[in-house]
Order: structure tokens, then C-alpha cells, then sequence
């Protein structure tokens, strides 16, 4: 099992590592020429035009060669508290710091994307804008709501938020009404497992509960189905991948290891921007890496 070191936030990146509908490719319908006055008996019913079919589902190499795209992560977005962690404040961002950074994304050029636009880009070679960028959120955190929701709205932001379900309706966790909020506002919801367990070390029943469960109740809140995973602790193995698909995850965000061969949409790669990380830091450390 490959496994990701977390290294402290002294500026050091950790690479690494969510749906919509796909886009419309139709094409419109093609104009008939006019009947011949002369003509005496009705016209034949016209065939109607073909629409221009998808382009085929990309291959895994081609997979591999379109995962160019920066992928940011962020968990908390609150102070500092006293009985924080080292390591907890390499993943807690102040909302200062988090404004700071999605600014310095805005000026900066890079364009935030949803997830659809991403994995119609890796899957079928849709366009992208210029420099984009994906924002992604785990756990389920309440600032997701509080903090991130009112920031993305002012700026125009589309992001993805991966929360646990066991979580939910606790205080300082996402409620069920917050997920409908974030699902109105445009946001894409995912799965992050029911309880934060490791992919890697599931057996038996706990595939069910880890995978199905959190889909199931996630879709049974929002009425549509969901089709991400964001892995907890951002951790997976090569034998977890099948199971990820068979459990209809269309897409799955990682942290750290290289993309499987294999299953590349099922190991998309993701960064942690330390809140040490001020907005001229962010977008260096994104054009040295992207």
C-alpha cells in the first residue's frame, strides 16, 4: 500500500488527490429543403437528423495525460484553538487566510471549475477554461457552510464538498438543510465515507457500510443521486478500487499517491494549501506543480 506522508505546514505540498451531469452534445435539427409545387403526391416523412454522438469514454492512458488540472482541499475553516493539534493547524485555515487564498486564485487568473466540467474533461476531452483549478471540501465541517458558502457565492465559485455522514446534524457538523443549501447554491455533494475509516483496511460488512450507506443517505437528502467519494485521510489501495466501482462511484479524489494506471478517475490527485500559505505563496506553489 502506498501511503502519503502529511508533512507540517512549512510550506510544503502535499500532492494528490465528484458529479453532474455530462454536457449536452446534441446538435440541432437540419433544415429541409421546400417541396417542388410540382409535386403531386405527399412528401415522404422526413428522417429526422441524427444527432452527433458522444465521443467514446477516454482510455486510461489518455486519462492520465488530461489529470493536469489542480485539485485544492480544505477541511476546517475557523481560528486556531488552544487545544489545537500541531498537525490540526496544518489543516485548519482561518477564514482571513482562506478568503486570502480564493482571492489570490481570482486575481491571479486561475478559473475555479465544477466537477463536472472536470470529469467531462478527463473523460470525453471537453474544454476548459484557461488555468482552471477544482475546490474541494472534506469532512463536513459547519464552516463549509458558514464560512466557505458565503466566500464562494461572492466570487462565483463552484467547489465540491465531501462530508462524512455520521456527522451529520452534530453541532459544529454540516445538517441536512446546510447540504440542500450547498446543492442549491450549485455546490457538488460526494461521499467521504460513513465514519472516516480507511479503504484500505475494510473488510466484510464495512465495504457496505463505508460505501453504500453514505450514498444512499446522501442522495435521500438531496433527491438526486451521488456519484463522488473524496477517500478518508485520503488514502486507498489498488484492491479498494473495484469496490469503489462497484459501489457506482463514478469519480474518486485522493491525496498524495501517483494515479492508478488502471483506475485513474478513481485516484484523482488533490493538494492541501497550508494556511501558512498566503495567496502569492499559493499561486507559485500551483504554476511550479501545474
Amino acid at each position: 500500500m502506498r501511503r502519503r506522508t502529511f508533512l507540517a505546514a512549512a510550506g510544503t505540498v502535499l500532492l494528490g488527490a465528484c458529479s453532474a451531469p455530462t454536457t449536452d452534445r446534441s446538435t440541432a435539427p437540419t433544415a429541409r429543403a421546400p417541396r417542388s409545387p410540382a409535386q403531386s403526391s405527399p412528401a415522404a416523412p422526413s428522417t429526422p437528423p441524427a444527432s452527433s454522438a458522444p465521443p467514446p469514454p477516454a482510455t486510461a492512458e489518455e486519462l492520465l495525460a488530461r489529470s493536469t488540472v489542480p485539485v485544492l482541499c480544505f477541511h476546517q475553516l475557523r481560528e486556531f484553538r488552544a487545544g489545537d493539534s500541531a498537525y490540526a493547524r496544518t489543516i485548519i485555515t482561518p477564514p482571513s487566510v482562506f478568503r486570502a487564498q480564493l482571492q489570490a486564485l481570482r486575481d491571479g487568473g486561475r478559473t475555479p471549475i465544477g466537477t463536472a466540467q472536470l470529469l467531462d474533461h478527463l473523460q470525453f476531452g471537453a474544454p476548459l477554461p484557461d488555468r482552471p483549478v477544482l475546490l474541494t471540501f472534506d469532512d463536513g465541517s459547519a464552516t463549509h457552510h458558514s464560512v466557505a458558502l458565503p466566500v464562494l457565492t461572492e466570487l462565483g465559485f463552484p467547489a465540491a464538498f465531501f462530508p462524512m455522514t455520521v456527522v451529520l446534524g452534530k453541532p459544529d457538523w454540516l445538517s441536512a438543510d446546510q447540504l440542500r443549501d450547498l446543492d442549491r447554491a450549485g455546490m457538488t455533494i460526494g461521499a467521504h465515507s460513513w465514519d472516516h475509516q480507511r479503504v484500505d483496511r475494510l473488510t466484510g460488512d464495512q465495504w457496505a457500510t463505508q460505501l453504500d450507506r453514505p450514498r444512499a443517505e446522501l442522495a435521500g437528502i438531496l433527491g438526486h443521486p451521488v456519484d463522488l467519494l473524496a477517500y478518508p485521510h485520503g488514502v486507498w489501495s489498488p484492491e479498494a478500487l473495484p469496490r469503489v466501482e462497484a459501489a457506482g462511484y463514478r469519480a474518486a479524489f485522493q491525496l498524495a499517491d501517483p494515479q492508478d494506471p488502471a483506475f485513474p478517475l478513481l485516484t484523482i490527485r488533490r493538494i492541501m494549501p497550508p494556511p501558512t500559505w498566503d495567496g502569492a505563496t499559493l499561486l507559485a506553489r500551483l504554476d511550479a506543480a501545474f
